[in-house]
This record gives structure tokens, C-alpha cells and sequence, in this order.
């Protein structure tokens, strides 16, 4: 929660799922707890810092990614909104504090590994290994997709207008990193973890980071 009166704000770009949780919200709770505690905001996620809130402690912050179930892909997330949003995200929570994040590698696979690569960027701020924080992002490989989301080798895209160059998520994760090891505490501390089921690539990933220091 946030601060001494506990807050829970959530925020949805489709308007379907504010009133889909508004109402399950309402069915579950008291009255004076939806509206005293709970306020439902129709947007983007990408600037959080941009949310009303109680600063003083963000202990916990949850993303179910893709797209809502029962409608069109044409509206879920993206890989550099996305980015953004779990940046301001870890610039924010408190020491203790918890960032989970639900990907969806079978209907956005570049956002999943980049969600990945970050979180793990996180853990690695502090480590001792040759080269640093840096030197992980350094070691970020390529990835190539088409135009569908499907990752490719890079022997099949030559010639092709299709794809992106190999080092987009390497990029976008290092902009990230480098941000919260400016923006952030100095002796920031994080320790990641994955959970996803074994022999099922394409499942729901379970990635959570806590901030221990």
C-alpha cells in the first residue's frame, strides 16, 4: 500500500476493463473501501510518473500485459510503452517493494524477452562480474522479428524490409537501465526471479524483481 491509508489505483487503456473491474471491485468490497481506497484510471500505463498517488511508498506494483481476453489483438501492449512504464515503476517502489510482471510470449514475444532482459538488468546493478551492469547489456544478443511478432533467424532475413535489425531490444532495455541507475538510489539493490511452466515456450511468464536495498 502507499502510505499510512492504503491506496490500490489501477489503470487500463480500454475502457471494457475499468468497468469490468469496477464492478467486480464493487460486488467484493464495501462501499466506503472502493471509494475511499481504490480509484480505476482510463489510460496508458507508460508514465506512471504522471499518476496521481501518496508518494511516500509504493510497495507493489502489478502488470497483466497482452490483451484483454474476450476482445482483438488490435489493442495490447507494446514493447517500448511497456519499457517505459516499468522504469517509472522501479523508480518508484520503495525498498521491500514488489514489480510482477505477467508477459505473454505467445502474442507479444518481443516485449516478453525485453521485460526479461530488464528485470534481469535490475539484479545486475550490483554485480561484481567483469564489465558490470554494463557489460550485461553489452552481452544482450540480437533478436529479429517480422512484421507479425514471430522471431526469425538472421539467415532469413537478408534483403528483407520485414524485420528489424538485430539490436532493438538490446537498445531499448539499455535506455531503460540507464535510467534508473541515474534517476535511481545509488546502492539500489533488486534480486529477480521467472517463473514460467517447463516445456511450454510460449505460456505465460511470471517475471517478479523486489528492491531489497
Amino acid at each position: 500500500h502507499i502510505g499510512p491509508t492504503p491506496q490500490l489505483i489501477g489503470i487500463d487503456i480500454q475502457s471494457r476493463a475499468i468497468h469490468n473491474s469496477q464492478r467486480s471491485l464493487l460486488s467484493a468490497l464495501p462501499p466506503e473501501t472502493y471509494f475511499n481506497h481504490i480509484s480505476l484510471l482510463h489510460q496508458s500505463h507508460q508514465h506512471l510518473m504522471n499518476v496521481p498517488r501518496d508518494t511516500r511508498s509504493v510497495g507493489l506494483i502489478c502488470y497483466n500485459l497482452g490483451y484483454l481476453p474476450g476482445t482483438t489483438k488490435e489493442t495490447q501492449t507494446q514493447t517500448q510503452t511497456t519499457l517505459d512504464s516499468i522504469t517509472d515503476a522501479s523508480l518508484l517502489l520503495r525498498v521491500g517493494g514488489l514489480l510482477s510482471i505477467m508477459t505473454y510470449p505467445g502474442s507479444n514475444l518481443e516485449e516478453s524477452i525485453a521485460v526479461e532482459h530488464f528485470v534481469e538488468g535490475l539484479a545486475m546493478l550490483t554485480t561484481r562480474d567483469e564489465g558490470g551492469w554494463k557489460g550485461y547489456l553489452e552481452g544482450i544478443g540480437d533478436y529479429f522479428f517480422d512484421d507479425e511478432g514471430n522471431e526469425v533467424d538472421e539467415e532469413d532475413i537478408d534483403g528483407s524490409d520485414d524485420c528489424d535489425d538485430g539490436g532493438h531490444i538490446r537498445r531499448i532495455v539499455t535506455s531503460a537501465l540507464e535510467r534508473v541507475a541515474e534517476d535511481g538510489e545509488t546502492k539500489q539493490t533488486w534480486r529477480a526471479f521467472v517463473h514460467q511452466p517447463l516445456g511450454r515456450p510460449l505460456s505465460p511468464v511470471l517475471v517478479t524483481v523486489m528492491r531489497i536495498k
